[in-house]
Parts: C-alpha cells; structure tokens; sequence
C-alpha cells in the first residue's frame, strides 16, 4: 500500500518531504517541551503553596506567642 509523502513546514517557512517515522519524533519533541513547560509551572506553583503554608504557619505561631503573653485567664481568675 502506497503511503503518500507527508510534508512538513519548517519555522522559517521551508517545506519538506519526511518519513511517518519523522513525524512522529517531531510530534514527540513537541510534546515532550509542551510536558517540559508544563512541569516548570507546576513546580513553581508547587513552591507557591509551601511558601504560602510556611508563612501561614509563621503567623499561627506568633498568634500562638501573642496570645501566651496575654494571659488572660489569671487575670479574670484574680479578680
């Protein structure tokens, strides 16, 4: 069975023939930088959500000291 050639558009807008083969490994680089993009931003979110859980933890815990310096409840108990 006779495969017609399958042509491909380069950047610069030069045309060529290429095998099936040829094509399919181009569509894997192509997938692969799309993958490769695509895990960039989500360790960067990643990294996001840990500097938002530390920062919420610091602040729970200067609440938590905040509010042992207060102690109010000897102070309700001795009046």
């Amino acid at each position: 069975m006779p495969t017609k050639p399958i042509e491909w558009n380069n950047e610069d807008g030069t045309k060529y023939k290429i095998s099936y083969s040829e094509e399919l490994q181009i569509k894997n680089l192509e997938a692969t930088k799309k993958q490769n993009i695509l895990l960039k931003k989500h360790m960067l979110l990643m990294f996001g959500v840990l500097l938002a859980m530390v920062m919420f933890g610091l602040f729970i815990l200067y609440v938590f000291w905040r509010l042992d310096q207060f102690d109010f409840f000897t102070k309700v108990a001795y009046r």
